[in-house]
């Protein structure tokens, strides 16, 4: 997808909710009960009156919100709104953010088999490899399939998670990195991680939270509130554990964690909250040489939870 699709889908969603959109009933607890939620966002969000989680009340069909994640949304001007400025540019900062992550997760579990669910071009997948693990994926991006494919020659599966039909208990891990917001069906992809992965083995996400700090002082502003067609759901705490343990899972550690990213791109989203800083910082690196140096940033609205299939 080029970036005017990219552009035009956004403009689609400016101009509200189109016809053939369809309401659902909260994916947690199916309630059809719900309230707007922080309306001047625009996104059409919803709150369950049952059990708190916030989502996209209304939505398009399935195939359409699959058919954003091609070649444009990983290279675009409007990654505030949608997707990514250049992802695969990005490789090295990802690469290290994943080798980060990795290490904190085998304190929990072993060396072994695992599945990133949402894999996109697959640096994840080749750090695991490098740090021994036997590694799988899936993503719905039929762009970033290829590339994983092609480029590092992993097993990759084009589709979602409950059509590729791995086998039970296959897995000793599954991860998915800002992916279950994006899934139509949350409840069906950790009950799929459960049946695949085996007895006392781990998942591990991150997913932006609605009821973080970042989220509650910035209101309508908050970066997490990305396009419709992208963020469908937006856990907290509370909404992410209960969905975990209601499909087979015990939470084992929650947290916050950032990103490597240049200090340029930092200041880059800084300028969404304050505009006039943002522009006091990229003056002052520019003039000291330090607007391309990486930095680990942690923003402490992005939760990672990391649970034991019971």
């Amino acid at each position: 997808m080029n970036d005017h699709l990219v552009e035009s889908i956004v403009a689609h969603a400016a101009n509200g909710i189109r016809p053939y959109d369809e309401a659902v009933a909260c994916n947690l607890c199916g309630s059809k009960d719900v309230v707007p939620f922080c309306p001047a966002n625009g996104r059409g969000l919803v709150q369950c009156l049952n059990c708190g989680l916030v989502y996209v009340h209304k939505r398009p069909p399935e195939r359409e919100l699959y058919s954003l994640y091609e070649e444009g949304y990983f290279s675009n001007d409007i990654s505030a709104t949608v997707g990514y400025v250049d992802y695969i540019n990005d490789e090295p900062l990802i690469r290290h953010t994943f080798h980060r992550r990795l290490r904190e997760l085998e304190r929990y579990v072993k060396p072994g088999r695992v599945l990133d669910v949402g894999c996109a071009a697959g640096f994840f997948l080749d750090v695991a490899r490098e740090r021994g693990w036997e590694s799988h994926g899936l993503d719905v991006s039929g762009f970033a399939v290829r590339y994983a494919r092609e480029r590092f020659g992993l097993d990759v599966f084009h589709g979602s998670l409950t059509e590729a039909g791995y086998p039970e208990a296959f897995f000793d891990l599954v991860t998915m990195w800002d992916v279950i917001e994006h899934v139509p069906d949350p409840m069906s992809y950790l009950r799929e991680s459960a049946r695949i992965l085996r007895r006392g083995g781990v998942l591990a996400l991150a997913t932006p939270d609605v009821e973080s700090i970042p989220a509650r002082l910035t209101g309508r502003r908050w970066v997490g509130y990305k396009l419709s067609e992208e963020h469908l759901y937006y856990f907290s705490r509370t909404t992410m554990r209960r969905m975990l343990e209601k499909a087979g899972f015990e939470v084992l550690h929650t947290s916050y964690v950032g990103k490597y990213v240049t200090v340029d791109f930092f200041l880059e989203r800084l300028s969404l909250y304050s505009p006039l800083l943002a522009r006091l910082g990229k003056g002052f690196s520019r003039l000291i040489g330090i607007d391309n140096i990486d930095v680990y940033v942690n923003p402490y609205d992005i939760l990672c939870v990391i649970a034991r299939r019971i």
